[in-house]
């Protein structure tokens, strides 16, 4: 097999595989199981763009990690940030996340001594696949303009 062949079999493979994957995420939207975001702004640059949709998972405490993309709530706004440190305070987990094109991390709630986000504002994890968010580029836009 030339190698030029080899390239569009695997380009091929690689459409069918994604494009599985996505289907098997929309059904499980469909079905309750997980909830999807939009991406807004360049704080997550270049990882993710303004108008990504992005799936989430809910997560039990301790199984969310250091690198983990989590959507969490302040007040009426959601914003989709990366967990850089975890730690307890009086036993709840709270996690500080930072945009990964932010200088410094996100501001904390009084809960977590205002370092962190509590467990409760978090409302998914990003599904990612080695690291790597899973996430269909730029359809979310539409729903970025109509809000905005």
């Amino acid at each position: 097999m030339n190698m030029d062949k080899a390239i569009n079999v695997a380009r091929t493979v690689l459409g069918y595989v994604s494009t599985l994957l996505i289907l098997a995420l929309i059904i499980l939207v469909a079905a309750g199981r997980v909830k999807v975001a939009v991406v807004e702004g360049i704080s997550m640059e270049p990882t993710m763009h303004t108008g990504d949709l992005v799936f989430l998972e809910k997560k039990a405490p301790d199984k969310i990690d250091v690198g983990d993309v989590v959507v969490y709530h302040a007040g009426s706004k959601y914003i989709i940030h990366r967990v850089i440190k975890i730690y307890k305070n009086n036993g709840r987990y709270c996690y500080v996340v930072k945009g990964d094109n932010n200088p410094v991390p996100d501001p904390g709630f009084p809960q977590c001594g205002y370092r962190g986000i509590p467990y409760d504002a978090i409302l998914g994890v990003v599904y990612s696949v080695h690291n790597m968010p899973v996430k269909i580029p730029y359809i979310g836009g539409i729903s970025v303009v109509l809000k905005g």
